[in-house]
């Protein structure tokens, strides 16, 4: 029976309030501006992988909470993030995405800065000499970066825990790998998306949704032992799924899809032929293994219904020519700016926020509860790991994210 306007705002009959979101903790303007400063700058953030700053002078533009950021790699080896502002007139210094430079020049009055962040050069320098100020005063600021397994992460807040202990145990399922080899990123591409970044991250958490994806369901979904697989929920909102309950792989039968090949060949040392397993670090990083592909996702938020999501895949360097067109061909088969999965993720995405944004939905359900024998475990397609994220983003937010403005107590 259909339902009338009153039941429709009302919220969902569930028997756990954390079971369900308001729709407006993706659309609201002020809960966006909030959660940048609660949020995304207190919790660490990913920004690339190490071989995109391999040599001194190695840099990568990025920006986070709309901040301009350069992440270089100093004639010291070691890798820093700076706020990409001249600390003359604030115009930005770095304004290619990638490459490799000796220092960085801001184009506005020539200012220069060492790979340090060191203000070395100003033109006519003596004007300051009455005034001041020195250029031992004019460094840049630096943002905290640090590396784990390869990757490459800030975090605005200085006094934040160490990524080290940030990540935990949920590192476990790739760190051995990662380790394992000298990767490279091999493609890269971004996407703008019109929704929410956490609406982008979660579609990737959401298991459940992999019904709708004709690669998962001919391959995965209906193939045996696929749903004999816990969520291992982790401290600071992470998670992931790794094995069967008793340790063993989860083995995806790609052969079952119309031309394609079981993934025997160029697996990743520590994987199993054909084996997947996911890792999700909050507050949006997701690492995918598919036996022979390693996919590192994440986005960027822009607005409530804006984000930038990137994609990259790594590979093992220095393989042959031969190999790397395997793995290329491996890879965009599922993800990439033409692959079936990505393209698919998007316009679920896309159609969900545009419903949430004209009010059409006011609330989103997280009740799946599928336990193992043990009564303690939740399976694969619960949604344990979507009420573990949107606990942590209320705690750190100071409000629930079901009444995040107190939408019901208004309506009382």
């Amino acid at each position: 029976m259909s339902r009338n306007a009153e039941e429709h705002l009302s919220p969902p009959k569930v028997a756990d309030g954390e079971s369900y979101i308001h729709a407006s903790v993706y659309t609201d303007p002020d809960l966006f501006a909030e959660e940048e400063e609660k949020v995304l700058r207190r919790t660490w953030k990913f920004v690339c992988h190490i071989s995109e700053v391999e040599k001194a002078g190695d840099y990568r533009t990025h920006q986070w909470t709309g901040v301009p950021l350069v992440t270089i790699r100093g004639n010291d080896d070691k890798i820093r993030t700076f706020v990409n502002t001249c600390s003359h007139r604030g115009a930005k210094i770095v304004r290619d995405v990638a490459g490799n430079m000796k220092h960085m020049t801001c184009f506005f009055h020539m200012w220069e800065y060492d790979l340090e962040g060191n203000c070395t050069y100003q033109p006519r320098e003596e004007g300051y000499e009455e005034l001041g100020p020195t250029k031992d005063d004019l460094s840049l600021r630096e943002i905290r970066t640090d590396i784990f397994a390869g990757l490459i992460f800030i975090n605005f807040d200085g006094s934040a825990e160490s990524l080290r202990d940030y990540i935990g145990e949920a590192g476990e399922p790739f760190e051995k790998i990662f380790n394992n080899h000298e990767l490279e990123v091999f493609h890269y591409n971004q996407t703008h998306v019109k929704g929410n970044w956490k609406a982008w991250y979660l579609t990737n958490c959401d298991l459940y949704h992999e019904w709708s994806h004709l690669v998962n369901r001919t391959t995965s979904v209906l193939t045996k032992g696929y749903h004999d697989r816990p969520w291992r929920i982790q401290p600071n909102g992470h998670g992931y799924n790794a094995h069967h309950l008793d340790g063993s792989p989860f083995q995806v039968n790609y052969k079952k899809y119309k031309s394609w090949e079981n993934r025997d060949h160029l697996v990743f040392k520590g994987l199993a032929p054909g084996e997947f397993r996911v890792t999700d670090i909050f507050p949006n990083l997701s690492v995918f293994f598919r036996a022979t592909c390693i996919r590192l996702n994440h986005s960027t938020p822009i607005a409530p219904g804006h984000c930038i999501m990137e994609e990259r895949g790594l590979a093992i360097k220095g393989e042959s020519r031969e190999d790397r067109r395997m793995r290329t061909k491996q890879f965009v088969q599922i993800w990439g700016p033409f692959s079936r999965n990505a393209s698919e993720d998007c316009a679920y995405v896309e159609a969900t926020h545009a419903c949430q944004e004209a009010g059409a939905n006011p609330y989103d359900l997280m009740s799946r509860v599928e336990k193992f024998e043990d009564g303690v475990h939740e399976r694969i397609h619960s949604d344990t790991y979507l009420r573990h994220f949107w606990g942590e983003w209320s705690r750190l937010m100071g409000r629930p994210a079901n009444n995040p403005k107190n939408f019901m107590e208004a309506a009382e």
